[in-house]
């Protein structure tokens, strides 16, 4: 499980994972740096393991957060994308999702949905699905500035 929490008045993204998935991150077009797709994967416990009463979650639980910015584009994910399989038993895997959100980043969130999802059916071909695939995309809006005081818009794009 990963579980985020999206604060529009401060511009922030805070975010937990109880050993899971990791969410992926690709920063938006104000970015410094190169323009790729970062694995934010933070320490966490799987989540409902009864190991004792909840001291050992506690402590190995890392919440980061981080400012949010016009372009950015957050992708929280189930394994059933990442390892969906194909008929040789190979897992779509994450490096492939981060190349595929790196190309079409530019898409609205629904269209690059819609892009993930027909890319991973081609892959899998005829293979059975063998676990649910589920993904949110959150895109910040690129007219919102992201500063106190300063905004044109309090609003993200949200597609499930």
């Amino acid at each position: 499980m990963t579980y985020a929490v999206v604060d529009l008045n401060a511009g922030r993204i805070t975010y937990a994972r109880a050993g899971h998935t990791p969410m992926m991150y690709l920063p938006g077009h104000g970015y410094d740096g190169a323009r790729e797709v970062q694995v934010l994967a933070p320490d966490g416990l799987v989540l409902g393991l009864k190991i004792d009463d909840g001291e050992m979650f506690e402590r190995l639980m890392v919440e980061e957060s981080m400012p949010m910015h016009p372009g950015d584009l957050y992708l929280l994910f189930t394994d059933g994308i990442t390892e969906a399989m194909n008929a040789e038993d190979d897992c779509f895997g994450e490096t492939r999702l981060a190349q595929l959100v790196e190309r079409h980043a530019h898409l609205p969130s629904d269209q690059l949905r819609e892009h993930v999802l027909r890319e991973i059916e081609a892959f899998v071909g005829d293979a059975p699905q063998h676990d649910d695939m589920t993904m949110i995309l959150l895109k910040v809006d690129e007219a919102w500035t992201g500063r106190h005081g300063d905004r044109r818009r309090d609003r993200a794009d949200r597609e499930v």
